[in-house]
């Protein structure tokens, strides 16, 4: 989510907008987060690997190759093309392996920052813009 305070810095430093905190504020609530973050959700899928599939034509065996024992792999596609492929727990050192629990969460979790990501990018301008 948008800080307003970074905002309004922003608006008055790079812009020389004269704009209020107060302001800000009302310009970032005019957008509809949730519905935006729900959208843009919308476009991402998280699978864990199945094990057997090739992979833009890399052989099941060649990607499970330096997979930590036991451990699954999730994927992450957006608008249907994958995007990312994590082998390990990208939280913790070395290659730990994650449970299919633990891979869904991290996925997710990348996902929603993904999301928030994206959403402040296309709000941000509007707000910017509003505000000179």
């Amino acid at each position: 989510m948008l800080d307003p305070l970074a905002i309004l810095k922003e608006a008055k430093n790079d812009f020389g907008s004269t704009a209020t905190f107060a302001q800000v504020e009302t310009e970032i609530a005019k957008h509809d987060y949730q519905a935006l973050c729900n959208a843009e959700r919308g476009r991402y899928r998280v699978e864990l690997y199945d094990k057997v599939t090739q992979i833009n034509g890399v052989a099941p065996e060649v990607i499970m190759s330096d997979v930590p024992a036991d451990g699954e792999v999730y994927l992450i596609y957006v608008d249907g093309n994958l995007t990312f492929l994590q082998k390990h727990d990208p939280n913790q050192a070395g290659f730990a392996p994650m449970d299919a629990a633990k891979a869904t969460e991290i996925a997710n979790n990348a996902v929603d920052s993904m999301v928030e990501q994206a959403v402040d990018a296309a709000v941000k301008p509007q707000v910017l813009r509003a505000l000179l």
